[in-house]
């Protein structure tokens, strides 16, 4: 269900959810394990600890912990990272979450939410199998079988209840409010950077705005003049495609940086536009092909990505408006040999950035990774 990054600023609590919730939505159902019968809480967790409380509920330290244990196992994660201190308070908040969402979906959602957790844990035992013995994986993560199908239930109704309050009129003011992020694009670019590492030291060289500029002045002349885009991208291009003459063939808008955005969804096709400023620098574009079109005639992919989109402000209001009312008193016992600034760093990560905050570090292109939104959709 991970799909494009807009300009909206994606919240962290929806970006742990749906962190969970992807590794379900990737694996392909291949029949049911009638042998496990997950449900909405972890099994076996009586007699704990209670670290936390909220209205109408409360968390033991035995529950806690499989929710940890799950949550590292099916990203992959040291689980001894989830026990800093400042971000476990953050994930027993997310597990808060987890159970107040979960418990608001209809006996249906939740119905079908078990269906899909089985459907897909065998899946995902397979790609266990490819690390080593499960028994042996399971038991190092002190989890059964059980609890990571309870996981993926929980995971599972949490998402269908917040797609169930995403409406059609929802769904078609995203788009007509934002047709420039939704656009696909047929454009070519040359982009001037900022920095630029040195290929022979591996350093970073700085250019000056007036100097990126100057650069991205003296190509768009020789542009206008008639001059080869696959040459001239080879010649000064500090992006990824310099070898491909600078295309991006049905790129979606949301992925590119608010000015380069605006430069395609705005700019006459087939004409040489002025080098538009990014944070990573000058950008030199032409648009060959723009694809606007009517809400009804968009592709399901895209429309995922609206919902997906729409979830975050499903999530947002939920956070901000009821979380609250629930009173959460997080109670947990300090971590042993606690570094200082563990906490501090912490804090700082499990903010999402921005778009433009995210691309500068995730990109020195102008664009997104290669890993396109609508793979990441599908």
């Amino acid at each position: 269900m991970l799909h494009k990054k807009t300009n909206k600023k994606i919240n962290k609590y929806v970006m742990l959810l749906l962190t969970a919730v992807l590794c379900i939505g990737l694996l392909s159902a291949c029949g049911k394990d009638d042998e496990l019968n997950p449900g909405l809480t972890f099994a076996d967790v009586e007699g704990g600890e209670v670290v936390a409380t909220y209205k109408d509920g409360s968390v033991t330290d035995k529950e806690f912990n499989k929710f940890k244990s799950a949550l590292a196992l099916t990203q992959g994660m040291d689980p001894s990272i989830l026990d800093m201190e400042g971000y476990r308070e953050y994930i027993l908040e997310q597990y808060i979450v987890y159970k107040v969402l979960a418990g608001k979906a209809t006996e249906e959602q939740q119905t079908e939410a078990k269906d899909e957790a089985l459907a897909n844990f065998t899946q995902f035992e397979e790609i266990l199998k490819g690390s080593g013995d499960v028994n042996e994986q399971l038991k190092s993560y002190d989890l059964t079988r059980n609890d990571v199908a309870t996981f993926l239930t929980m995971g599972s109704a949490v998402s269908k209840y917040i797609d169930s309050q995403i409406t059609d009129e929802m769904m078609k003011t995203e788009y007509e409010d934002n047709k420039a992020d939704y656009s696909l694009y047929d454009v070519r670019q040359i982009v001037i950077n900022l920095a630029v590492p040195d290929a022979e030291t591996g350093e970073t060289k700085s250019r000056t705005e007036e100097e990126a500029l100057a650069l991205a002045q003296e190509v768009k002349t020789k542009l206008d003049a008639g001059g080869s885009w696959d040459e001239l991208a080879k010649q000064y291009s500090d992006d990824a495609t310099k070898d491909s003459g600078g295309v991006y063939t049905d790129y979606m808008g949301g992925r590119w940086y608010e000015p380069v955005k605006e430069a395609a969804y705005t700019q006459e096709l087939n004409t040489v536009g002025d080098p538009v400023l990014s944070p990573i620098g000058y950008h030199i574009l032409m648009v060959e092909g723009r694809d606007v079109l009517e809400y009804d005639a968009v592709a399901q992919t895209t429309k995922d990505m609206i919902r997906y989109v729409l979830s975050n402000t499903v999530m947002d209001d939920f956070m901000n408006k009821e979380l609250p009312e629930y009173e959460i008193n997080i109670t947990l016992p300090p971590v042993n040999n606690a570094e200082p600034d563990a906490a501090e760093g912490t804090e700082e990560a499990g903010n999402e950035p921005s778009t433009d905050e995210a691309a500068n570090e995730e990109s020195t292109d102008g664009a997104e990774s290669d890993s396109t939104s609508e793979e990441a959709a599908q």
